[in-house]
């Protein structure tokens, strides 16, 4: 699939331009997420990077042993969450000038969901255990590259 899109913060200071991995967009519903986007889910889309200027403006935070999550210093919106050293594989939804043709279609972390939001219709389900449990299995496999 090779569908460029263009993105950009709520000041401009950083741009992208992306290809979508797939007309998917994932919705995590962690505490870390829920925080982070002020309420609701963090909705990502996959992508590979092909363009980003503003690098200077962009603050990172390493939250985890493995995860970095991205902002823009200028004006605070959230960037990015990627896995610490890798190439940034999703962005959030809003990031995106033209987000058409795209639709839920997985839903993770949901026993963080909020407690006023209910499940989208259609969408894989996933708790904290079972992405725990890629995410280890991933790391795994990653050490014994």
């Amino acid at each position: 699939m090779s569908d460029e899109r263009r993105g950009h913060c709520l000041c401009g200071a950083v741009e992208f331009q992306v290809a979508l991995s797939a007309p998917e967009i994932n919705a995590c519903h962690c505490s870390q997420c829920r925080r982070w986007t002020g309420g609701g889910p963090l909705y990502t889309v996959g992508v590979r990077v092909t363009e980003m200027t503003g690098a200077d403006a962009v603050t990172a935070y390493h939250h985890s042993k493995w995860g970095e999550r991205a902002f823009c210093g200028t004006c605070g919106t959230t960037l990015y969450w990627r896995m610490q050293g890798r190439p940034i594989a999703s962005l959030p939804l809003g990031l995106l000038d033209d987000q058409s043709g795209l639709a839920v279609t997985s839903e993770i972390f949901v026993d963080h969901r909020a407690p006023w939001m209910q499940p989208i219709a259609g969408a894989s389900q996933s708790t904290e255990a079972e992405e725990m449990a890629k995410l280890e299995a991933f790391l795994a496999k990653e050490a014994g590259a």
